[in-house]
């Protein structure tokens, strides 16, 4: 019969273990750095100035948004109401889907003059849409927020100047998107092929037009210039966006 080991020989290695434990577990407590493969993992930071090709101006057809469920919102309740305003100016890659956003950078705090200039050309600042604007798109564009809005309100201003009186005019009616480019085309030669325009059915629509899809945004394409500031207006075709959901032709909503 083999004879039993002796108690200590058991004894004293996990004695041993138990004190090279302990010693590691007081180390770490006073500042030791952890073992190589044992490194904390820390969240990633948000991007800052993020690459990006190009700037689409996001504008909204005001009375398709107010008419597709938002009459009750402030903005909607004003008397006069615009054509067009300003959603937003927006970072833009390539590839689709693939924008940039919530980039890290300061607090929104916009210059009085800045704020009273852009209020007239964006309602949505009633909800806070400039803050949101500013975190999700504008902190990716490398402009300070000044810059960024200002540059937003210059080109919103253009579009405006050369397509809301026709979306004046043609208000409840239907349109093509050709003839509305070239009516676009008679105020400002080339303006068209910048544009891309965006449609469907909105809630409170009449009843008979309820299947009708409506404008409800304009965008443009801006190149970037060197600077990263949005630069000249470019043909959409060349960052291969296009117009979505208008089929052949698409209802302009009236202010209500």
């Amino acid at each position: 019969m083999r004879p039993l080991r002796p108690a200590n020989k058991v004894f004293i290695p996990l004695f041993v273990v138990a004190l090279a434990l302990m010693a590691s577990w007081v180390s770490q407590r006073e500042g030791a750095p952890p073992a190589a493969n044992d490194e904390p993992v820390e969240a990633p930071d948000k991007p800052r100035n993020p690459p990006f090709d190009f700037y689409l101006l996001a504008l909204t057809s005001h009375p398709a948004f107010c008419a597709d469920g938002h009459a009750r919102e402030r903005e909607c309740r004003a008397g006069d109401r615009l054509p067009i305003s300003i959603h937003g100016l927006w970072p833009e890659r390539l590839a689709t889907g693939q924008y940039p956003h919530d980039c890290a950078g300061p607090a929104l705090d916009l210059e009085p003059d800045t704020e009273r200039e852009l209020a007239t050309l964006m309602p949505g600042m009633a909800q806070r849409l400039h803050e949101h604007e500013w975190r999700k798109h504008g902190t990716c564009s490398g402009l300070d927020d000044d810059q960024y809005f200002q540059a937003a309100f210059q080109r919103a201003g253009e579009v405006d100047r050369a397509l809301g009186p026709k979306l004046t005019t043609l208000a409840g009616r239907q349109v093509d998107a050709a003839a509305l480019r070239a009516a676009v085309d008679q105020r400002a030669p080339g303006m068209g092929a910048t544009l891309t325009f965006h449609c469907r059915t909105l809630r409170d629509a009449p009843r008979r037009q309820r299947r009708d899809p409506f404008l409800v945004e304009i965008r443009q394409c801006l190149e970037r210039n060197e600077s990263g500031a949005p630069g000249g207006a470019v043909s959409c075709a060349t960052v291969d966006r296009r117009d979505q959901g208008c089929g052949r032709s698409f209802r302009i909503a009236e202010a209500r």
